[in-house]
């Protein structure tokens, strides 16, 4: 199964750091048949350097066997700040590291220029909310509330994990 976000993987700044446009995703998703999806709280993070989060969201993650993994919001909390704290510390291949193959192929230099804008800022201090669930076009996201500590303006992040456990696309807007 193929979701819309793993043939577009993307990471989206309001800045306008955007590697993939809404018209890709959508793209995507025609040429992807529609299959159900897995199933898809609030956090807080400031800590640099978080690999241990990142590692606990890897190995909760990930099957050995190839075998569904049963996701649960938890399991996408742990998800959410293993990437969030690879933004801050700027770290490219924990933050691919977390994704499928598809994922994997983000563009490091796009990768950069959002780490570069947002890391400060999550270093400063944020909380991620989880605001909701929903379905589109036969597969589940996650979306997200990333408030800073700075008080300046907030991020939005969708989440979509597949089937394994991977992420299949992160979008920040």
């Amino acid at each position: 199964m193929m979701s819309p976000l793993r043939g577009a993987v993307s990471a989206c700044l309001l800045a306008g750091a955007c590697l993939v446009s809404a018209s890709a995703f959508a793209a995507q998703a025609a040429r992807s048949p529609a299959a159900a999806a897995p199933a898809a709280g609030s956090t807080s993070g400031a800590s640099p350097g978080s690999s241990a989060a990142s590692s606990a969201a890897s190995s909760a993650a990930s099957s050995s066997t190839g075998a569904p993994v049963t996701i649960t919001p938890q399991l996408e909390d742990r998800i959410v700040m293993s990437l969030l704290a690879a933004i801050q510390a700027k770290d490219y291949q924990q933050f691919v590291g977390l994704g499928n193959a598809n994922f994997g192929k983000l563009d490091k230099a796009a990768f950069d220029a959002v780490s570069t804008q947002l890391s400060p800022r999550l270093q400063a201090g944020y909380t991620a909310d989880r605001l909701t669930q929903y379905q589109q076009q036969g597969y589940e996201f996650s979306l997200w509330k990333i408030s800073f500590k700075d008080n300046g303006d907030d991020i939005i992040a969708t989440l979509n994990v597949a089937r394994d456990g991977k992420v299949g696309g992160f979008v920040l807007r």
